[in-house]
């Protein structure tokens, strides 16, 4: 006779089910003959290997079945009405260990009573509102298990506040406190890298000015401070320029930036704990620098954040949609920016700052270079002078640099392992050793082949890395800021095989490594090329680098250098591919700062018998092909034709 299943009771509509001792099952499958639910485990607080207590579920894909491996877990059986009562079980007593007494689990809503009450009511990351919005916005974390060291300073009660990340994925860093999920809209997935970061943006103000898209942040207002931050830095491999230029895991860094900032409890030297967790890569050195990270263990990160440091990266727009920072003020192109209206942070002594440019592998850029420093001291600037160069410039040449202002340290260049030998990029990573400059807290480097015009001290108000705009989202490292650091040498060494630059040089190399650099008005960095090949482009650019007093602060001289010209006019004149490049306004510019030189500095800027004749032929090319403007005709009367 088949009987009817039997009612299951209020215990058999548990929330989790186990399978019976003598065979695993699923929840709706017989075993001996009885329809049953699987059984629970009640995990002791604080025993086993980081549970967390409450009921866990055995079975095919439970925890239970790893643990059985170790010993048979205590087990709560399911009685079913009418059903027979299972075989008894001798279960071994569990082992003891010695440990801290563990905090038992209390119900949600009780969990932290003294909490901001407006903690219950935010978004998720993902942009929903909570279901429940009473939820309790935190929960208890017990981890008697153990953790890396570095973790160490992490033990005691603590209050931590998580970014993208749940409490239950704490375990492997062993703490214990409270865990306060810190929610924020999710930025939509519409948004692209180039959208904070464009080729172009406004920065004269023709039409409205430039503007950035909005990054979603926490409302910082309904949390109380924490005592460590802990986020989860996503990892889209996926992402169109890569996973360092995926647009949420940016907005994941600033947002535990933020908290960081102004939630962090801060220790006795004014700095915050935050653990990172990255399976991609490390995170980014803009935000957390290397030299404040306290240790690594795998895939997570741990750091003493300045929060000082970090405040002035936060003032920051998000990108280089917007300029970082104005070199002028309101009065216009000739009202200088006042830096001393930026915010300062208290207690904190004055920068050490430096200009600096580097030379290295043949005396090509070593004209260029003295002249530079002369131009830097007569647009009125009194920073060191600070020239890195190579076994390859000679002692008189390093007299004549002396001469000009500079400070001569001597390096070990740095070979590009990705460039052909011979060729020029093959010791371009030899810029790296700015870095290696930890005398200084900040520096501006500035190409050889650059004349300035207009004092730049204001830059050494901006944090790394700021420079000028260049292609797509990239920046030109002619001028950049830096902040030398011997952990970020050692990063871009160490990366230097594995990181592919578009350009082969260091300039593509560096726009891998600081994705989230800071823009600088292109006038700061103005580039001598006349790509548009328009009347209108070559009108005022010729315009604006004839003017006196200066419009731009420095001249970016592309192509064949001045130094490599006759003084009498821009030899790009003469070669068809190099023609973009020839201003006879910014030629006049730069030997108008060589005339005012002494005869010392004057001895390296001489033309070799090779350079003589390769002029003279471009000039027979030139006068061949028929270019209208007849630059070839000029009469050359500079003395170095001679000499």
């Amino acid at each position: 006779m088949q009987h009817a299943p039997p009612r299951l009771s209020q215990l058999d509509r548990r929330r989790r089910a186990h399978a019976s001792p003598g065979r695993r099952t699923h929840a709706g499958e017989r075993a001996n003959g009885q329809r049953v639910h699987i059984l629970v485990r009640r995990a002791r607080h604080g025993g086993g290997h980081g549970g967390r207590g409450g009921e866990v579920p055995t079975g095919a894909c439970g925890v239970g079945d790893r643990q059985a491996q170790r010993g048979v877990p205590r087990l709560l059986p399911v009685r079913l009405h009418g059903a027979p009562p299972p075989p008894k079980v001798l279960v071994p007593p569990r082992p003891r260990r010695h440990l801290p007494r563990p905090l038992h689990l209390p119900r949600r809503r009780h969990l932290l009573p003294a909490l901001h009450p407006a903690l219950t009511q935010g978004k998720l990351v993902g942009g929903a509102v909570a279901a429940n919005k009473a939820a309790a916005a935190a929960e208890r974390i017990v981890n008697a298990g153990r953790a890396p060291a570095m973790f160490d300073d992490l033990r005691g009660r603590l209050r931590m506040g998580l970014v993208n990340i749940g409490a239950d994925e704490l375990l492997a860093l062993g703490v214990e406190g409270e865990a306060v999920r810190v929610e924020f809209e999710r930025v939509s997935d519409v948004f692209q890298w180039s959208d904070l970061f464009p080729e172009w943006i406004d920065e004269e103000e023709d039409d409205e000015g430039p503007s950035c898209p909005e990054l979603p942040m926490p409302d910082l207002s309904l949390y109380h401070d924490v005592d460590v931050v802990v986020a989860s830095l996503p990892c889209n491999r996926t992402a169109p320029g890569g996973w360092n230029r995926d647009v949420f895991r940016l907005q994941v860094h600033l947002a535990a930036a933020r908290v960081a900032a102004r939630r962090g409890r801060r220790d006795a030297g004014g700095a915050v704990r935050v653990v990172l967790r990255s399976e991609c890569g490390e995170p980014m050195m803009d935000l957390f620098r290397c030299d404040e990270e306290v240790g690594r263990e795998g895939e997570w990160w741990m750091y003493r954040v300045d929060v000082n440091r970090l405040e002035e990266k936060l003032r920051l727009p998000v990108g280089s949609c917007n300029l970082a920072l104005p070199l002028w003020g309101s009065g216009g192109i000739h009202d200088v920016f006042n830096v001393s209206e930026l915010p300062a942070s208290p207690g904190v002594r004055p920068r050490r700052e430096a200009y600096a440019t580097v030379l290295h592998s043949s005396d090509t850029y070593l004209c260029g270079a003295i002249v530079l420093a002369q131009s830097i001291r007569r647009a009125g600037s009194t920073r060191d002078l600070v020239l890195l160069h190579d076994h390859t410039v000679s002692k008189p040449a390093l007299r004549a640099l002396s001469a000009a202002g500079w400070t001569p340290r001597k390096i070990k260049r740095i070979r590009n392992p990705r460039a052909a030998r011979g060729t020029y990029n093959e010791y371009n990573y030899s810029k790296f050793r700015l870095w290696q400059l930890a005398d200084y807290d900040r520096v501006v480097f500035v190409d050889a082949d650059i004349l300035v015009l207009r004092n730049l001290d204001a830059l050494f108000a901006f944090p790394q890395l700021a420079a000028v705009g260049n292609d797509g989202s990239l920046f030109n490292s002619g001028v950049m800021v830096i902040e030398p650091s011997a952990c970020t040498f050692d990063a871009l060494i160490r990366k230097r095989r594995t990181v592919r630059s578009y350009n082969g040089g260091d300039q593509g190399f560096l726009n891998e490594v600081f994705v989230w650099w800071h823009r600088l008005p292109r006038r700061v960095n103005y580039l001598k090329n006349f790509w548009a090949n328009t009347t209108g482009e070559r009108a005022l650019k010729e315009r604006l680098f004839g003017a006196d007093p200066a419009e731009v602060w420095s001249i970016h001289y592309l192509g064949m250098k001045p130094w490599t010209c006759y003084r009498d006019y821009d030899c790009n004149w003469n070669v068809a591919d190099q023609r973009v490049y020839a201003s006879d306004e910014a030629h006049r510019r730069w030997w108008q700062v060589y005339d005012q030189m002494g005869e010392v500095m004057r001895g390296p800027c001489g033309l070799s018998e090779r350079r003589k004749v390769e002029i003279a032929w471009d000039r027979h090319v030139a006068e061949e092909t028929g270019f209208a403007d007849q630059h070839w005709k000029i009469n050359i009367t500079d003395p170095r034709k001679w000499d």
